[in-house]
């Protein structure tokens, strides 16, 4: 049967929504003729309502016209369809669309129906046959109007997350509002629970049943609860429920339920706030309080007891803690910056401890009012200890600096010192080879000793900077400590035989002989000792002792003793004479040297952890002792001699071409001098600076480089860098050697990183550059 589509325009002077004339849109599910062209009529005959009915004969018609439009402001539904029959159609109806307003239209005899179809979710019934045109107008116009409002209610509830809930006992008849369903996590309208359904504990509304059950043996219930959702996340709730009387219904509980989780994680997140807040100002250490701006306290931490020293009973009782702050011109702008700006952040201040010490302190502040009070709070951190790095720090930096200045100027004054020296230690050996009368002989020696004392106080005091400066750095490599001892004899022994002393080693059978350590170090101190013990000692000898002390599992501790017979030490002076620039005095004698070689040998065996000292008679000689530690080795954990530092000899009639780049002239000459009497074949070219030595070598062909460091235009480091990198390999890869007067080269190594292969220190040993010259040619 194809559905009817009537519309009627029936005026209404009350319109439901908004006050003006509007037509209602009214689904009249009903499947016989006469019933649905009864109600089309009636709805004309009144004036209550203006509608525009859409007719459906059955449930599945209707359901598609609901699909496609859901504007209905309500739905008259027969129950006794043809393709659904009773309640059900209406749960099918209310389950598919749950927002929409439906009233049940029953026959006489289902009256009973029509009860259950209201407590299920429909908004009213009509029994067929009962009613007229003024009593259908008024059901469907009440309906909507109560729908309308119920609307309003349900969106007020979702806004303000207030739920309302009924229950009456005795018939076991529960309904909620939507928002109970959404607090709970469950979509509205979908799912429905019954009274029975709430003693089930896996019931999602289960804590109903305990509350109607609490609300029973109360009367009223009013508390703040904690709820489990249907996806397992919990709420916060507030539930305030009362039962009261009903002569129809007996006891019914009406109840409202709102989410408070918001609110209660706030208060939560507030009381921990509060929580931090009073643990910060317990335990901070920072002096923080509350004081009005005449400087009255009215609250304050601990640390504000320690900063100020006064007990808390005092500083309560202090009228004016502004007193306090110092300088009075620093606390008056404090105050006045206070007052103006309202607020300050990390300004200087100084306060008054009650001990009398003054503390440094940065203040900040900020004013605030709280009712009739007006005050403001502070943080007063003190920074005394800070001030004192910071000072201590400046102290420290200006030392370092001065330190360093104090390196730098000794570094120039040995370079300016060794440049002359050169050519004097220079001269003087070739003017030795000469044939000279015997006067002429001695006093040209004279000046190569007293050039080679200067060399030894200039070294004494370079290496005593560098201890001073912690510039040591040792190194751990395996040695043969009888090797070492058989080398030190041997440059040794001729300064002893000039004397006529006596110079002997004895070692103990058990002292192993490969060890780990510095070498160099360990020859460095000996020989100072040697030295010393050779320049004290007139007559008699000189012996070295060496002993093992303890065997240190892999390791062993050594004890060198250096004995000699000579004029001994002043038992006053035996605690000084390590110190730096200490000398041993006679009446009738001066001996040279500046006091350093002992402080030396004392900060390079204590640095390498061990213990040094002497003991001594004077007029009978003295014993100087020192112990280290050393790893024991095996023969064949030692290094290989390379074949280059062994000494080799070049024909002196070879020829070969010399660039020399020196620009100081009586240096120049020692060099050509020097080479030109070993070399008689020797092609030899001077540039007075790096610049020229470039311009020479794009001209002519050379064998070999000496290259000077310290030079007008362009200085050694540069040329070299430029040979290496912008220069045609068969002149990039000549052998280069620095020539230098600056003794910190061989402990930086600096030269290797410009490309110098080697390096002869200033004022250099003949055989010495012969042997760097002869070794970098064979190459």
């Amino acid at each position: 049967m194809n559905y009817v589509n009537t519309n009627f325009s029936i005026e209404n002077t009350l319109n439901i929504v908004s006050g003006a004339m509007h037509t209602n849109k009214i689904l009249l599910i009903e499947d016989n003729p006469g019933d649905a062209r009864l109600v089309e009529i009636l709805l004309s005959e009144s004036d209550l309502l203006d509608c525009e009915i859409y007719h459906r004969v059955s449930l599945a018609e209707a359901m598609m016209e609901l699909e496609k439009n859901t504007d209905f402001e309500a739905i008259l539904l027969d129950l006794t369809l043809p393709d659904s029959q009773g309640f059900e159609t209406l749960a099918q109806l209310i389950t598919k669309f749950p927002n929409n307003n439906v009233i049940v239209l029953t026959g006489l005899a289902d009256k009973s129906l029509g009860l259950k179809a209201v407590k299920a979710g429909a908004q009213d019934f009509l029994v067929k046959g009962a009613f007229d045109s003024e009593l259908l107008a008024k059901t469907l116009r009440f309906s909507i109007e109560r729908n309308q409002v119920l609307k309003r209610l349900e969106e007020t509830q979702r806004v303000a997350h207030i739920g309302n809930w009924e229950y009456q006992p005795e018939s076991n008849y529960f309904i909620a509002s939507d928002e109970v369903y959404r607090i709970f996590g469950l979509p509205p309208r979908e799912t429905f629970f019954l009274g029975q359904d709430l003693e089930d504990p896996k019931c999602p509304f289960h804590f109903f049943y305990q509350i109607n059950r609490d609300v029973l043996d109360v009367g009223e219930l009013k508390k703040d609860l904690k709820v489990t959702q249907a996806n397992g996340y919990s709420k916060y709730v507030y539930i305030q429920c009362t039962v009261r009387k009903s002569q129809e219904y007996g006891e019914v509980i009406h109840g409202i339920i709102q989410d408070i989780t918001e609110r209660k994680l706030s208060e939560q997140e507030l009381l921990k706030s509060q929580e931090r807040y009073e643990e910060i100002f317990t335990e901070s250490k920072d002096a923080i309080f509350i004081a009005t701006l005449e400087g009255k306290l009215v609250d304050f931490n601990n640390a504000t007891t320690e900063l100020f020293g006064y007990p808390k009973r005092e500083l309560e009782s202090q009228n004016n803690i502004h007193e306090l702050f110092y300088p009075r011109e620093k606390k008056n702008e404090f105050l006045l910056k206070l007052r103006t700006q309202k607020s300050i952040k990390e300004y200087s201040i100084k306060v008054a401890h009650k001990s009398g010490e003054v503390r440094h302190c940065v203040i900040s502040a900020n004013i605030f009012v709280a009712d009739d009070f007006i005050g403001y709070n502070c943080i007063l951190r003190d920074i005394t200890e800070r001030k004192q790095a910071e000072k201590m720090k400046k102290a420290r930096d200006l030392a370092r600096h001065s330190a360093m200045m104090k390196e730098q100027f000794i570094a120039s004054v040995s370079h300016e010192m060794r440049t002359p020296m050169n050519a004097i230690l220079g001269m003087s050996n070739i003017l030795v080879q000469m044939d000279l009368e015997k006067e002429q002989f001695n006093l040209v020696s004279s000046i190569k000793q007293s050039s080679e004392i200067l060399l030894g106080v200039v070294n004494d005091i370079l290496e005593i900077s560098a201890i001073q400066n912690g510039k040591i750095v040792f190194e751990n490599k395996f040695f043969n400590l009888e090797e070492l001892l058989a080398n030190l004899v041997n440059v040794m022994q001729y300064k002893a035989q000039e004397k006529d002393l006596y110079f002997e080693t004895i070692i103990d059978e058990e002292t192993p002989m490969i060890l780990l350590g510095d070498k160099l170090r360990l020859n460095q101190i000996l020989y100072n000792l040697v030295g010393n013990a050779i320049k004290f000692t007139d007559h008699g000898f000189i012996k070295i002792y060496i002993k093992k002390l303890f065997d240190i599992v892999d390791s062993v501790q050594l004890q060198f003793i250096v004995e000699d017979s000579g004029i001994g030490i002043p038992s006053e002076k035996i605690d000084a004479i390590f110190e730096t620039f200490t000398r041993i005095r006679q009446k009738d004698r001066l001996y040279e040297g500046t006091g350093l070689g002992l402080s030396i040998c004392k900060n390079l065996v204590e640095q390498q952890g061990g213990k040094i000292g002497a003991t001594s008679e004077e007029g009978k000689g003295s014993k100087f002792f020192f112990d280290l530690i050393f790893e024991v080795g095996e023969a064949s954990q030692l290094e290989p001699k390379s074949p280059e530092l062994d000494h080799v000899e070049l024909d002196e009639e070879t020829p070969f071409r010399l660039l020399l780049v020196e620009d100081h002239k009586m240096n120049q000459l020692v060099a050509r001098k020097t080479l030109e009497r070993k070399f008689p074949n020797i092609y030899l070219k001077i540039a007075d600076n790096g610049k020229i030595a470039i311009d020479i070598l794009e001209q002519e062909s050379f064998d070999i480089i000496l290259m000077d460091i310290q030079m007008p235009v362009m200085d050694g480091y540069e040329a070299t860098k430029h040979i290496r990198e912008e220069m045609p390999d068969s002149i990039a890869t000549l052998p280069i050697l620095a020539m230098t007067a600056h003794a910190h080269i061989s402990k930086d190594e600096k030269f290797k990183e410009y490309g110098l292969d080697d390096y002869v220190l200033k004022p250099f040993e003949p055989e010495d550059l012969f042997n760097k010259i002869a070794k970098y040619l064979r190459k």
